[in-house]
């Protein structure tokens, strides 16, 4: 669903900007001839041609520009107003009560093809993983009591639990050589069930650190991993603390 309202914004803005190049754009007519191996160009208007020159070719493809919008705007708008549609007439929650509403006797019977937002987090919250052989040390816990390994975690972790983002500290992800690394956060944004992978580069200004960074988000890239698309990155050095204002906004735009 999130998809189709992403691509219903998608092409409303893209309608709006054709039609508004349509209004601006030239009124004439494109005619076209093949000189051996190339076309040459005319602009016709009251049935009189003018040759368009190499040098005014911009005028050419104004008048094509305009011709393939007038044609595609059309379909462009039918499918406007079929994801409309779609939107208003779509109910998952009918899809979800046939599951909601079986005696809990049955429930056990049965492994649901449709689940509620929150029953989907719940599972998620609820899966079972290895940590990290080398547990944090010191008396760093977030408030889940979990223990985290710099003040910025517990910063990040809380502000996740604050915003009810489902997340688990140091998941274990298998890289394409099969090494295991640990991911500061993994989280699920519930709305759209899409998951983020969260790494807080706490030591930009150690030289080493930022090295195996590189090579880190390189490794992640390469099983699908990638910044900007699910992978959150935050930064810090020992003059540029991290800002509470910087995760709020991260949160907000991935997570919820």
């Amino acid at each position: 669903m999130e998809h189709i309202r992403q691509k219903l914004e998608e092409f409303s803005n893209l309608a709006n900007k054709l039609q508004e190049y349509l209004k601006m754009a030239p009124k004439e007519k494109l005619r076209t001839r093949k000189k051996g191996n190339h076309y040459q160009y005319y602009s016709e208007k009251d049935k009189k041609r003018s040759y368009i020159t190499k040098k005014n070719i911009e005028t050419a493809k104004k008048i094509a520009r305009r011709d393939y919008y007038q044609k595609l705007l059309p379909h462009l708008l039918k499918n406007i107003t079929t994801m409309k549609h779609f939107i208003k007439n779509y109910n998952s929650t009918q899809l979800e009560e046939c599951f909601h509403n079986l005696s809990d006797a049955r429930k056990q019977l049965v492994d649901p093809l449709f689940i509620d937002n929150e029953t989907y987090a719940t599972q998620w919250q609820s899966k079972k993983y290895e940590r990290k052989k080398d547990s944090p040390t010191g008396n760093l816990f977030t408030q889940k009591n979990e223990q985290v390994r710099s003040k910025s975690e517990i910063i990040i972790a809380d502000l996740l639990n604050s915003k009810k983002v489902p997340y688990h500290y140091e998941y274990p992800v298998q890289l394409i050589n099969g090494r295991i690394i640990h991911p500061d956060f993994f989280c699920l944004n519930k709305r759209t069930r899409q998951e983020f992978y969260w790494e807080h580069c706490g030591k930009m200004d150690d030289p080493i650190y930022t090295i195996n960074l590189t090579q880190r988000i390189s490794d992640y890239s390469k099983i699908g991993i990638i910044p900007g698309k699910n992978l959150i990155l935050t930064f810090e050095t020992a003059k540029t603390p991290l800002e509470t204002k910087t995760i709020e906004r991260l949160i907000q735009s991935c997570l919820v």
